[in-house]
């Protein structure tokens, strides 16, 4: 758990999204892996209020001075811990997002990067009652964490609608942009 994570083109995909949100402006936006930052910073641009968490206390240092030297430490809070552990949950959101780590455990037992399919599971049901309603959860995926459409199915038995909404293709994988509203 020693390195934070370098943004690529996940974090790319992740960026592209919050472009197309149209100019809203969010209440209460929450990012689970912030790794340096960079997606809280877009998220503090159409955000009140800004939540990070990252089970890194390096990612939180990168991202909490990232977020005071562009000026957002008045509505920003960076918080260690391990997915929404931290989070109460009376505390509800109108915008999640999430790069997590999608790729399948490989027995590292590094959590910043280790997580697949069953972290996603994990993050999709912690956070299902932290959103307000009609609110969003955005996550990036890769054809390697497992079946899109299986993953897809288990979003909306959790209450929300689930909705391809960008992908790019890269040499070796497919990264996919799933955005879930709750219903």
């Amino acid at each position: 758990m020693n390195n934070v994570y370098q943004p690529a083109e996940d974090t790319l995909l992740l960026l592209d999204a919050l472009e197309r949100l149209n100019g809203r402006i969010f209440r209460r936006t929450l990012e689970i892996g912030s790794g340096r930052g960079l997606v809280t910073e877009a998220l503090s641009k159409i955000s009140l209020e800004v939540y990070t968490i990252d089970i890194s206390i390096k990612a939180v240092h990168h991202t909490w001075r990232r977020l005071k030297s562009r000026g957002y430490g008045n509505i920003s809070h960076a918080i260690q811990g391990d997915m929404l552990s931290m989070i109460r949950s009376d505390n509800l959101f109108d915008l999640i997002v999430s790069n997590p780590p999608y790729l399948p455990s490989e027995g590292l037992g590094d959590k910043t990067i280790e997580g697949g399919l069953d972290f996603i599971k994990r993050l999709i049901n912690e956070s299902v009652n932290r959103i307000a309603g009609k609110g969003i959860l955005i996550l990036v995926v890769s054809t390697y964490t497992g079946d899109i459409e299986e993953l897809l199915h288990y979003i909306a038995e959790k209450g929300l609608t689930p909705n391809i909404k960008l992908s790019r293709k890269l040499f070796f994988e497919e990264l996919v942009l799933i955005e879930a509203v709750k219903t």
